[in-house]
């Protein structure tokens, strides 16, 4: 039908034998079949059972003298205004975290604190608690990424 054209029908069943199909063309065509949707539902003993001994990351952040607390795994965080940096203030503000947990029916064991908290040592095991405090200069990560977007809004 072309004119001055010396390609056949032939040459076209030859080519598609020696290169396959068009992928191209053929990808431009399907669709994306639907996955089976995952449904996981967790009942509260379940998560309990797998999460209730719970780590504590910890820091005071300068601008207002705020404590931040997020939870390793369940990702739960809290945040308290504080007036100072005392062992009683710092002390009373971990106390109501730790109840705040225990009212969720978990079990605060381990707190991950920067070196501001170790005035507080040795009055963690009036309440069962181990402190790993970092060495100087160094931060806890977990709350260090928790705290950014508090900071921004």
């Amino acid at each position: 039908m072309i004119l001055n054209c010396n390609v056949t029908r032939e040459d076209f069943i030859c080519a598609e034998e020696i290169f396959g199909h068009n992928l191209g063309s053929l990808k431009g065509k399907t669709t994306i079949q639907p996955n089976e949707h995952v449904c996981i539902t967790w009942t509260a003993k379940e998560i309990i059972n797998n999460y209730g001994e719970v780590t504590l990351a910890i820091d005071i952040m300068e601008i207002n003298k705020i404590m931040v607390t997020t939870s390793k795994n369940i990702h739960f965080g809290m945040a308290e205004r504080i007036q100072n940096k005392t062992k009683n203030m710092i002390m009373k503000s971990i106390s109501q975290v730790v109840q705040a947990h225990k009212a969720m029916d978990f079990q605060v064991c381990n707190i991950l604190a920067d070196g501001v908290f170790k005035c507080i040592r040795g009055r963690l095991p009036e309440i069962v608690i181990a402190l790993h405090v970092t060495s100087r200069n160094e931060h806890v990560p977990e709350v260090e990424h928790y705290i950014k977007p508090v900071k921004k809004e």
